[in-house]
């Protein structure tokens, strides 16, 4: 500390003596003011020398390095965050949100703030404490930022099915905003998402005390009959102990299930996600049973979710919760339209991403895709669909009709992932309180009044809509007002009121989330890997495949191949009967092969 003091004082009488543009009443007084111009000057001086690019190895963790530069270079290397040698009133706003990052369910311990060593006048500062601090302040403010922006981590690295667009964040700008900010807290604080749900949210988790529960404590209800209105057991009293329902008349019976406790029943089983029937069976006593952990990891993947999702949703847009296994219409920030969709089964995920829909199909074909093609249909056409090879990949499609798969409508807004909403022929699916069951395209329970509803926004008629629904040809229409389409998974939502519904996490995202979140994407993948569907090797046509399917002798009964094939050594009568069977099969499917290999 002698040799750094020594060393301000030299530089200080060197630009006395030498007069580098310092008059005799601009000489320094001995004290603060000596020093402060001193230590300001060469911590100028530091900041460019740990921004330089020669620096750069040395100071590996410090990340953003180009946009700080940027942005000190701009302000010609002064400070922000450090005046008289030590943090101003700004940094300690910022340095108040960062430690109260918790409450929008972020991690302090992911912002790193300085711990000067000095008497807080500037003298037992040094200068490379002092630029070191301020660095540390600005980058801890950026990453804030960019969490409360687009969230701690990658989607896209966690799962190929969630792949909603990452949000543009400019380090160099954000920074600018926060130093021109009346208030730099509440700067920080503006980064979170505004929606309604969010807000909603960090209310859950502020009356979340503590993310673990003492399993001591906890009510635990045990193993019993099913019980119902107007039943008498002893678990009825300590499901109310449980509820907290209480009897206020002592003529009452509290092991007697009455309104009151069937109605406070009736409301857990919504907020859990379960029917709302007022019935105790097995699934009501396990939500019962969990434990106050789950619903803090729960509020956290879904807080975390919020950040991915666009700051605008749109006045007029559509929104599937793959949780909820729904479907709402909201125009002009009101909901219009609600209806119940099925959803990918865990090995066929629904996607999580944002869209526009700009076409609407009545009466559609079915284009199948190549994991049915070969996994389902190994590759031969059934009857009633149509195909043949294009670019060496084989393609199969439906005709539009009442067995189409996609039923009389669908509703495409043009992805990667090949997913849109459609109509379908088995609406018996609807019934289920889980409708996990498509190969990932929605399926809607009343595309005709969806259909309806999306004609309406663009200002067309009903009459029109119904038109296009009783025709059997084939009809796209472009939409001249395009539609917004959300596909997200939220396993918490809230009401008016704020009373949070939540709903079963059926493809496990919440537990890698809430991993990815707290312990990084590496973990998460491997602490709770993905389903993952066979994958499909697509087979390139070739001219002689039309002569390889007919030729039974040559393909299916060779001498090399047909024992094998069939299983063990086949005698002569064995093979008469298996001919048999295959020309029986061929004459069904000659018709539909004639129609694809006319094409060679």
């Amino acid at each position: 500390m002698l040799k750094k003091t020594q060393g301000v004082a030299f530089v200080s009488g060197f630009l006395i003596l030498t007069g580098l543009g310092i008059s005799s009443s601009m000489a320094f007084q001995p004290g603060e003011a000596v020093a402060a111009f001193s230590t300001k000057n060469l911590i100028s001086d530091k900041l460019k020398i740990k921004l330089s690019a020669k620096n750069r190895k040395r100071n590996r963790s410090l990340r953003d390095r180009s946009a700080l530069a940027a942005f000190y270079a701009k302000r010609d290397f002064e400070t922000l965050w450090i005046t008289g040698g030590r943090i101003n009133q700004r940094a300690q706003q910022v340095m108040d949100e960062l430690i109260n990052a918790s409450l929008y369910g972020l991690d302090p311990k992911d912002y790193r703030l300085p711990v000067l060593s000095g008497d807080g006048e500037g003298e037992g500062s040094i200068a490379g404490e002092l630029a070191n601090a301020e660095l540390m302040i600005s980058q801890a403010a950026l990453i804030y930022m960019r969490h409360a922006n687009g969230g701690r981590f990658d989607q896209t690295e966690l799962s190929r099915f969630l792949d909603r667009k990452a949000k543009t964040f400019k380090a160099k700008d954000k920074l600018a905003g926060l130093a021109d900010a009346d208030n730099a807290g509440e700067y920080l604080v503006a980064q979170h998402p505004s929606h309604p749900q969010f807000k909603a949210l960090m209310t859950a988790l502020a009356k979340t005390k503590t993310a673990t529960s003492d399993p001591a404590k906890r009510i635990r209800i045990p193993r019993g009959p099913v019980l119902k209105y107007g039943m008498k057991h002893p678990q009825i009293a300590l499901i109310r102990k449980r509820l907290n329902v209480h009897v206020q008349n002592r003529v009452i019976d509290p092991r007697v299930y009455d309104a009151k406790l069937e109605t406070a029943v009736m409301a857990f089983q919504k907020s859990a996600g379960l029917k709302a029937e007022g019935v105790i069976g097995l699934k009501t006593r396990f939500a019962l049973n969990a434990p106050k952990q789950n619903r803090y990891k729960q509020i956290i993947a879904n807080m975390e979710r919020w950040r991915w999702m666009p700051r605008d949703l749109g006045k007029t847009h559509i929104r599937v919760n793959i949780p909820e296994f729904k479907v709402r219409v909201t125009r002009n920030n009101k909901v219009v339209h609600t209806e119940r969709v099925i959803v990918g089964k865990n090995t066929n995920k629904t996607p999580v991403f944002s869209d526009v829909m700009e076409t609407v199909v009545f009466n559609p074909y079915w284009n199948i895709p190549q994991s049915i093609i070969w996994n389902e249909m190994n590759g031969r056409i059934p009857n009633g669909y149509e195909g043949g090879y294009r670019n060496g990949r084989m393609w199969i499609r439906q005709k539009p009709g009442p067995r189409n798969a996609l039923g009389r409508v669908k509703f495409l807004f043009p992805n990667k992932h090949a997913v849109y909403l459609h109509d379908t022929p088995s609406k018996s699916l609807f019934n289920k309180n889980r409708r996990a069951f498509s190969h990932g395209c929605v399926r809607v329970r009343n595309p005709r009044r969806l259909a309806e509803v999306v004609y309406g926004i663009n200002g067309w008629s009903k009459a029109k809509a119904d038109r296009k629904w009783s025709s059997s040809v084939n009809a796209p229409t472009t939409l001249r007002t395009k539609i917004p389409v959300h596909l997200t998974y939220f396993t918490l939502w809230a009401d008016a009121k704020g009373t949070l519904t939540s709903f079963n996490d059926v493809y496990g995202h919440d537990n890698r989330i809430y991993a990815a979140a707290t312990k990084g994407v590496a973990y998460a993948k491997a602490k709770f890997p993905e389903v993952r569907k066979k994958k499909v090797e697509p087979r390139v046509a070739r001219i002689d495949d039309y002569e390889r399917r007919n030729n039974y002798q040559n393909w299916w009964f060779n001498d090399s191949s047909s024992s094998s094939y069939w299983g063990g050594r086949n005698t002569r009568a064995q093979k008469r009967r298996k001919v048999r069977v295959y020309r029986q099969r061929q004459r069904r499917k000659q018709a539909s092969f004639d129609n694809i290999f006319s094409l060679f």
